[in-house]
């Protein structure tokens, strides 16, 4: 897996490091409207929510995921960013798999994960069968 790259000034320009294509990867997500998977968790527990929606509003200050008629305003300011797969394991732990997208560290230690990924039907089955 990637290491994590944490800068205190805005995101490098695509290429520059994996912070940089990460931020790119965000940019291309909002101007095409591209529908996405999400996954935010606090850093203390109690709360994991995903969902599938369109980044509505990117700034380096905050960003909206519109998903249906809800709204997440996600506070970005302080935030690093890491492109590249994140490991994901099925609700019993028997089975994993890698998900690629953008992972955002949040200055508050809130975890965002972005991805325009999806199993393919036949995938899915197969995941769904070892889950039952």
């Amino acid at each position: 897996m990637s290491d994590l790259i944490v800068s205190a000034r805005l995101p490098e320009p695509a290429g520059a490091s994996l912070q940089g294509a990460a931020w790119q990867q965000l940019l291309r997500w909002h101007e095409n409207s591209q529908p996405l998977a999400f996954v935010y968790t606090r850093s203390l527990g109690g709360l994991i929510h995903t969902g599938q929606g369109r980044l509505e509003q990117l700034t380096l200050d905050a960003t909206t995921i519109e998903a249906g008629s809800s709204k997440l305003y996600i506070v970005l300011a302080g935030a690093s960013y890491e492109a590249g797969p994140q490991l994901f394991f099925t609700p019993n732990l028997l089975s994993r798999f890698h998900v690629n997208g953008v992972a955002v560290r949040l200055a508050n230690h809130d975890w965002l994960f972005l991805s325009d990924e999806s199993l393919p039907a036949l995938g899915m089955e197969s995941l769904q069968k070892r889950i039952a």
